[in-house]
């Protein structure tokens, strides 16, 4: 490694282990991880079609599986938005949020999604504010969002300056999985290791520092802040809480269970993981609470059609129609890439004039099962020639009975509309 970061931990871990660690870290990268979406598919379909896939004993609907034996990503049940790939130490965040009824979430650096789509698919109940100050990334997250079919999460492109204009002590909770220098993924992205410097990495503190003010000042009253990092730098991670903590007295650690695998950080009840204790690359993380008791949440569905079939609320957003669980009037003023559930598509060259999110909410009894071969060709954009004996129409196709998208039926032939962003080469 150009420059190592061993020498720097040894200011809270002991010369063992950062022996066992380093070990570790030379070991090639063979777990990896996968969250279920249960409304899409079955534990029982995902273990019959994998086969070293093996249920997590510590989170819901969360599976791991060996990188060199299987390859989820590269499946067609991936385009469906069935499953997101995500790393095992990745869950801790949304484990660890306690889903409340109709709340505010905002998770700052949301891409490419892992956290956002763990906690939406926990708390359909939660509206969740999910923003990247990338475009490039937000866009990322955006598609995510979308291949997934997920209806409680608006997806956003802003600087943290917007959000304190506007939604000041505003959210129930806030993720923040802070921009770092990324130790805790060197073994899975080995070019960080070449380029990693302390300089660097010290450039980044103020840039968090920033972050976690600006997310303290967003945080209603009673509300929850988690912090977290992939770094095993204490410089990124205690230290940055202890600088909020000795500027705002009203805010304190909610303390974590150190359960088996876990490292207690230099802060009590704030977890570090490390690949040669825990089933997961290295990961810091913490919780925080904002002491006050939150205001009532204004909202405005009594003025929206509800949606019994979808179960959620439809409102119009530039020109299209979309669909929330619950409808805040604030949010209704944002420049979103997405607003929750898109239900139509009226662009004036929209291949189907419902949108791609809407065909996961379709009966899949209702849907043009593919064979394998016809649906790697829809997932490429292909139009598919067709024998059955339908009216001409748009149509729901699906693959293992998981719907994948929509289709227009002409004659024999259905015409792919497959969103171009999502299409595999």
């Amino acid at each position: 490694m150009k420059n190592s970061i061993y020498p720097y931990l040894s200011n809270y871990l002991s010369k063992e282990e950062i022996s066992d660690l380093k070990e570790e870290m030379e070991k090639p990268l063979k777990l990896k991880g996968l969250l279920i979406n249960p409304k899409r598919i079955s534990p029982e379909e995902i273990k019959r079609t994998f086969t070293s896939i093996k249920p997590s004993d510590a989170f819901e609907n969360f599976f791991t599986y060996i990188k060199d034996k299987d390859h989820p990503g590269r499946d067609i049940l991936h385009n469906a938005g069935a499953y997101y790939i995500l790393d095992p130490s990745s869950m801790l965040i949304s484990k660890y949020l306690e889903p409340k009824n109709r709340e505010l979430v905002l998770d700052m650096c949301a891409a490419p999604g892992g956290k956002t789509i763990s906690y939406a698919l926990k708390n359909p109940k939660a509206l969740i504010i999910a923003n990247d100050f990338s475009q490039k990334r937000a866009l990322e997250l955006s598609g995510n969002i979308e291949r997934l079919g997920i209806a409680n999460v608006i997806v956003t492109n802003y600087e943290p300056d917007y959000f304190l204009k506007n939604f000041k002590s505003y959210f129930d909770k806030i993720i923040l999985d802070a921009p770092c220098s990324g130790t805790g993924m060197f073994r899975k992205e080995s070019k960080m290791q070449d380029d990693w410097s302390i300089e660097k990495m010290n450039k980044l503190l103020p840039l968090q520092d920033s972050l976690l003010d600006t997310a303290y000042q967003l945080l209603t009253p009673g509300g929850v802040l988690s912090y977290s990092t992939c770094s095993y730098m204490k410089e990124e991670d205690e230290n940055r809480l202890e600088v909020l903590l000795n500027k705002y007295k009203d805010i304190s650690i909610q303390e974590l269970p150190i359960e088996a695998g876990y490292r207690e950080g230099t802060i009590k009840g704030t977890i570090h993981i490390f690949p040669n204790l825990y089933k997961g690359e290295g990961h810091f993380v913490s919780q925080l609470v904002k002491q006050g008791t939150a205001p009532s949440l204004e909202s405005i569905e009594e003025s929206k059609t509800f949606n019994k079939e979808l179960k959620l609320y439809e409102f119009a957003y530039r020109n299209e129609t979309y669909a929330l669980p619950f409808i805040v009037r604030n949010f209704l003023d944002l420049h979103a890439l997405r607003m929750g559930l898109k239900l139509t598509n009226s662009a004036q060259y929209a291949k189907c004039p419902l949108d791609h999110a809407l065909s996961h909410y379709v009966n899949p009894a209702n849907s043009i099962d593919l064979s394998q071969e016809d649906a790697i060709n829809y997932i490429k954009g292909q139009e598919l020639k067709t024998d059955i004996n339908l009216p001409n129409g748009y149509y729901v196709v699906s693959y293992k009975h998981v719907n994948i998208g929509y289709v227009k039926k002409t004659n024999d032939k259905l015409k792919n509309c497959y969103p171009k962003g999502l299409r595999s080469r």
